[in-house]
C-alpha cells in the first residue's frame, strides 16, 4: 500500500516544479535567454534573463557570487547554471517586489501573481509604485480595471509584446 502523505508531497512538489516552470518560460520569453552582455531597450548592460549588469545590487550579487564582471563585460561567455543563478536572483526579487507592491499579493489568483511578478521583475519596485491606479483597482479586486490601468501606461508602449501578454493574465483572474 502506497503512502498517502509520500502521495500528496509528490504532487505538491510537482505542482511547484509546474510553477517553476511556467515562471522560467514566461521570463524566458519576456526577457530573452542570453549567455553574453547585450544592451535591454534602454541600453543598460544586461545578460542571463533580462539581468541588468549595472544594477548595484546585482554587481554585489556576482561578486559574491565569485563571478567577475570584468570578464563578462570583456566577453565571457555564462554557463547556463550561472544565468539560472541570476534569473534565481532576479526572480527572489521581482516576487519581494511584488509583495511589497500588493499587501494581498499571497491571496491573489495565480495569474495576477504572475502578472504582478512579471512587471516588478522588468520595472523594479520604485517603477512599479507608480501603478498608483493600477494598486487601487487591486485592493477592490477589480482586475478588469486594474488591467486597464496597465494598458494606458508608458511601460504597455515600451514593452511591445510582452504588454499584451501580462495584460491578459490580469485579464483571466476572476472577480
Amino acid at each position: 500500500m502506497v503512502d498517502n502523505n509520500t502521495e500528496q508531497e509528490y504532487a505538491i512538489k510537482r505542482a511547484q516544479q509546474k510553477r517553476s516552470m511556467d515562471y522560467f518560460n514566461m521570463f524566458k520569453e519576456n526577457e530573452g535567454y542570453r549567455n553574453q552582455v547585450y544592451k535591454d531597450s534602454k541600453g543598460k548592460r544586461t545578460i542571463g534573463i533580462g539581468f541588468n549588469l549595472e544594477d548595484k545590487g546585482n554587481q554585489q550579487f556576482l561578486k559574491d557570487s565569485g563571478i567577475d564582471i570584468d570578464e563578462i563585460f570583456s566577453g565571457r561567455k555564462l554557463t547556463d547554471q550561472e544565468i539560472i543563478r541570476m534569473y534565481n536572483h532576479s526572480l527572489a526579487q521581482a516576487f519581494n517586489d511584488a509583495k511589497q507592491f500588493d499587501p494581498n499579493f499571497s491571496k491573489r489568483p495565480e495569474p495576477v501573481k504572475k502578472a504582478l511578478v512579471d512587471m516588478a521583475f522588468n520595472l523594479g519596485l520604485t517603477k512599479l509604485n507608480g501603478f498608483v491606479k493600477m494598486k487601487a483597482a487591486l485592493m477592490k479586486n477589480d482586475y478588469k480595471t486594474a488591467s486597464e490601468e496597465m494598458v494606458n501606461s508608458n511601460w504597455y508602449k515600451q514593452v511591445k509584446t510582452r504588454g499584451p501578454r501580462t495584460v491578459k493574465l490580469m485579464e483571466s483572474a476572476k472577480m
